[in-house]
């Protein structure tokens, strides 16, 4: 008897459970840096600073041995800095085609230290005033390294080069620093076909050509920091035991959000009891997949009332990390507008 009294219990238990779920969504997002609106000249600059241990431009490993290359150009790092420049500049030209983009990959002399300095803003100025410039893109600093490995006789050698770069963007109208970001790629090479057979006839670039490969995407990669993308993320909703919510579920997967809405508003009143958070917070859910962030954020504040009311620390919690979520998303559909 005891045993079925328990069993009875426990199912007690686990059908009086709220289920959390997930639900995957595509988000559109600014870039994570701005270029001012009416932005009409940008300069792009190259700092030319090395960290003091950085002292291996004319070095390269292969099988695991560092050997001291022979054939380098005694410009390699201007070279390898204006493609690494040039491709950032057609990247921005083509997100902004009214601008008018100045590269100067050669302003500054190289020096070197543990700590990149501050560039003086009478610099930053300087060389502004020179092309009219309303922002100052500068590569800080950078720098590259290139390996080969091991391969079977007769067989092409897999190579990589691993590109380390620091970027600042300086605002002249706001005289400071608008963006800084490091940014650490690795690019490989390997000969092995879709299918992972090696193809022994096909032709890997070779050092000089790698590292040129390499500093066009390092530029490349630096302007998506400024173009707008869908970016995946997931949003969760609650389905506690009534039967209405299990309806609701089916009206979410078929992205029926007024169906959906309908349902839980039924249960949004705190006179529903503790299942009020779970309703008002399903429908910030819902009014977000409505794109009216307003609505969400509002039924999200019902929500904290009700998890304050009902003292459900839990549910709090989760209700004050989906409003982080909510006020960014404002703020990047704000910037979104504005651009």
């Amino acid at each position: 008897m005891k045993t079925i009294t328990r069993l009875i219990l426990l199912l007690l238990t686990i059908s009086s459970c709220t289920v959390y779920k997930e639900f995957p969504i595509d988000i559109y997002r600014p870039g994570a840096a701005a270029i001012p609106k009416n932005t009409q000249n940008i300069a792009l600059i190259y700092r030319n600073f090395k960290y003091s241990n950085d002292t291996l431009q004319h070095y390269y490993k292969s099988d695991n041995q560092l050997k001291k290359a022979k054939s380098d150009p005694k410009n390699m790092d201007s070279l390898l800095v204006a493609s690494c420049l040039n491709e950032l500049a057609s990247n921005l030209k083509n997100t902004n085609p009214e601008a008018q983009i100045h590269v100067f990959p050669t302003v500054f002399k190289v020096h070197k230290g543990a700590k990149i300095p501050a560039l003086d803003f009478d610099v930053v100025n300087r060389i502004g005033n020179d092309v009219k410039a309303d922002i100052i893109i500068s590569l800080e600093t950078y720098s590259y390294f290139y390996s080969e490995y091991s391969a079977e006789p007769g067989e092409p050698k897999p190579r990589e080069v691993i590109t380390a770069n620091v970027w600042a963007v300086y605002d002249r109208a706001k005289q400071k620093i608008t963006d800084r970001k490091t940014i650490i790629d690795t690019i490989f090479w390997n000969a092995l076909d879709d299918a992972g057979k090696v193809q022994k006839n096909l032709k890997l670039p070779n050092r000089l050509a790698a590292l040129k490969i390499a500093s066009e995407l390092a530029g490349g990669n630096y302007a998506k920091r400024f173009v707008p993308s869908w970016q995946k993320t997931i949003r969760i909703y609650a389905v506690p035991p009534p039967p209405d919510f299990e309806s609701a579920e089916k009206f979410v997967q078929k992205n029926d959000w007024d169906s959906a809405i309908a349902i839980w508003k039924k249960y949004a009143d705190l006179k529903k009891g503790k299942i009020a958070v779970s309703a008002c917070y399903n429908l910030a859910f819902g009014y977000e997949m409505k794109d009216d962030i307003d609505a969400a954020i509002q039924w999200l504040n019902a929500a904290k009332h009700a998890a304050t009311e009902y003292r459900s620390h839990d549910e709090m919690k989760r209700i004050d990390q989906y409003m982080l979520v909510l006020v960014q998303r404002k703020k990047d559909i704000e910037r979104l507008n504005s651009e």
